[in-house]
């Protein structure tokens, strides 16, 4: 009879701190912060911005992710100081900077014709998704680039605040983000 008292305490305690666990573990997430995949900027787009200050806006397929993660993805050229230029995507890292905001860091590296490395640019961004989380508009008005020579020495840092607004829609299965266009292009080459 004692064994079964024994067994039956134990099995009594396991089961009382196994439901206590799981409802602690389960407390635990509710008040956890929610994911940035719950925020209305994760996710892929297509943005049109401006490749340089002056330079007419291009599209630049866009990834916040869920993780922190952010890649920027300009065309791999363009004409710079020193002539036609190489240059990386932006990576970097984003969080939430509002209810529907993203605040970005991102790094491009530049590079000429023959590889060698010239210079870098930081770009701090802070995108902003629409109601209905399907487009998003940058103003500028918060957006700060930074130039560093390729020693990493800081040599120009600028405000965008008077730039074209940066827009973007997101990206779907059969919906690239394009703006939709009226009329036909014309085929280039």
């Amino acid at each position: 009879m004692r064994r079964r008292s024994v067994l039956l305490s134990v099995v009594t305690s396991a089961l009382t701190g196994g439901l206590a666990l799981g409802r602690s573990r389960e407390v635990a997430a509710r008040q956890a912060p929610s994911s940035l995949a719950d925020h209305p900027m994760a996710g892929v787009w297509l943005a049109m911005a401006n490749q340089a200050p002056g330079a007419p806006q291009v599209p630049v397929p866009s990834y916040l992710g869920a993780d922190g993660t952010v890649l920027l993805v300009f065309p791999p050229t363009q004409v710079g100081m020193e002539g036609v230029e190489f240059v990386s995507p932006y990576t970097g890292t984003w969080e939430a900077d509002g209810e529907r905001r993203a605040h970005f860091t991102a790094t491009q590296l530049i590079s000429d014709a023959s590889g060698a490395f010239l210079r870098s640019v930081t770009v701090d961004g802070y995108p902003e998704a629409s109601a209905d989380g399907q487009t998003f508009t940058d103003d500028n008005s918060r957006v700060m680039v930074t130039i560093r020579d390729a020693a990493g020495a800081v040599v120009q840092e600028m405000s965008g605040a008077g730039a074209p607004a940066i827009t973007g829609l997101r990206m779907a299965p059969g919906a690239p983000g394009f703006p939709e266009t009226s009329g036909v292009g014309t085929p280039t080459g």
